[in-house]
């Protein structure tokens, strides 16, 4: 019996875990914390992450006293189901199926998303799919749909086509380089280590499968009306901050923040602050209309 948990793993009953089917079949993993009685938000993680990337959000007394604070493992990511499948991955109305289904599961109604990089996408393809009348907002976190080459990240173009080999050793050093770019401060090497762990569960084939995905149309983004709010860190290597801005000024009524001295995660490295700013985002579109 195992008594002592890492710093950023779960301990049993510490969450509700439980399961739902997408539209395709695909078994999703989905994780509650929080005030089951309060307005839900709901986490979306960046490419081979898992729902646990939030833990310094789940576990934010201030956010968790009065929140329902739901966390899912995307398809093909963490304890959720990995099908050897393209298409299981390159239709975008999935990716929305999926979202909708853990929404539906929990009974979570016009919930907030905060969506980190990749997770982005996600609700672009929700909002394709369903529309916006079913949330209350949405926060874009390292997140951006613009784009320009001098916005490029070096780092991603470095580190993913090692994380896309099947021989274990490059995929573990292309894994290690992502990783360890997403942040400006380095996690203390357990804490990097809990998160290696997680960001291995996905297979390089799975990897493959996902990147190259086609885009929402950007006419259609630059078209929404949700309440949506762009964060960056100010030292982020994956989006940089002047996409993520642009991306905010090219949507009506969508704010921008820089986060300073932070890098791609910064509701980890500045959770403090994130989650500052996060409770007054969710107060200030649970209470619209």
């Amino acid at each position: 019996m195992i008594n002592v948990y890492p710093s950023l793993c779960p301990r049993p009953f510490e969450y509700d875990k439980s399961n739902v089917l997408s539209s395709d079949g695909v078994n999703i993993a989905v994780r509650r914390w929080g005030n089951r009685r309060g307005r839900p938000i709901i986490f979306i993680h960046g490419f081979a992450q898992s729902g646990l990337a939030f833990i310094r959000q789940l576990r934010d007394v201030r956010l968790a006293e009065k929140y329902h604070l739901i966390t899912y493992d995307l398809r093909g990511h963490g304890a959720s189901d990995k099908p050897l499948d393209p298409d299981a991955y390159q239709d975008n109305r999935l990716w929305a199926h999926d979202l909708r289904a853990v929404a539906a599961s929990v009974d979570a109604e016009r919930p907030v998303l905060v969506a980190w990089s990749f997770g982005g996408r996600v609700v672009w393809d929700y909002l394709k799919e369903y529309g916006g009348e079913s949330l209350a907002g949405a926060q874009l976190v390292g997140s951006s749909w613009r784009r320009s080459p001098e916005w490029a990240s070096e780092a991603s173009a470095a580190s993913l086509p090692l994380m896309l080999e099947d021989d274990l050793p490059t995929n573990i050093v292309g894994t290690i380089a992502f990783l360890s770019s997403c942040f400006a401060t380095p996690p203390a090497p357990e804490e990097f280590a809990q998160m290696l762990a997680y960001n291995m569960t996905q297979p390089p084939a799975v990897r493959r499968m996902i990147v190259g995905r086609p885009p929402q149309p950007q006419e259609f983004i630059a078209s929404i009306s949700l309440p949506l709010a762009f964060v960056v860190g100010e030292k982020d290597l994956h989006c940089d901050p002047r996409a993520s801005r642009a991306s905010a000024e090219h949507i009506r009524g969508a704010s921008f923040l820089e986060l300073p001295n932070v890098g791609h995660s910064p509701f980890y490295e500045d959770a403090l602050a994130f989650n500052t700013q996060l409770l007054g985002f969710a107060e200030r579109v649970l209470t619209r209309g």
